[in-house]
């Protein structure tokens, strides 16, 4: 996925660049979930191996598996969690009917599952956000800023 942004900060090998909404955003079904606040821009962290100073205009990706995996992880894991806590507590209500209501125990167990799925990708994220292989990479400087001197 290719995008363009102005660098607003550098510091080391890294810049933080402002995206605007591109056209790849306005097919996705979570757009929204990019710029929470509903503004037409956010501001990302990339690697800047060539070195892009404030003010350039640059076009950056992020490797097509990075996006898959993140995706996967913030939509995927929550379900699979939620659904394989409700599987959990209704055969543990049918092997332990004692415990009490089949259905009441499988929603009980379901959210229960749902939430820690929620704290580890809190928890993943801290990890995720180090990684180097997930961050998005500057490719090229479509337009310099003028410089004095």
């Amino acid at each position: 996925m290719k995008e363009e942004g102005v660098v607003v900060e550098t510091h080391g090998e890294f810049a933080r660049v402002e995206a605007r909404r591109g056209a790849s955003c306005e097919g996705c079904a979570a757009k929204g979930a990019c710029r929470p606040g509903g503004g037409d821009s956010m501001i990302i962290e990339a690697l800047n191996p060539i070195r892009a100073k404030v003010g350039d205009r640059v076009s950056f990706e992020l490797a097509p598996g990075a996006l898959l995996k993140s995706t996967f992880l913030l939509y995927m894991m929550p379900v699979i969690f939620l659904v394989a806590g409700a599987v959990i507590g209704e055969e543990a209500a049918r092997t332990y009917p004692h415990w009490g209501n089949k259905e009441t125990l499988s929603i009980l167990s379901g959210g229960m599952f749902f939430l820690i799925s929620i704290l580890a990708l809190a928890l993943l994220n801290k990890r995720l956000s180090k990684n180097v292989k997930l961050k998005p990479v500057i490719k090229e400087i479509l337009s310099f800023k003028q410089r004095n001197g």
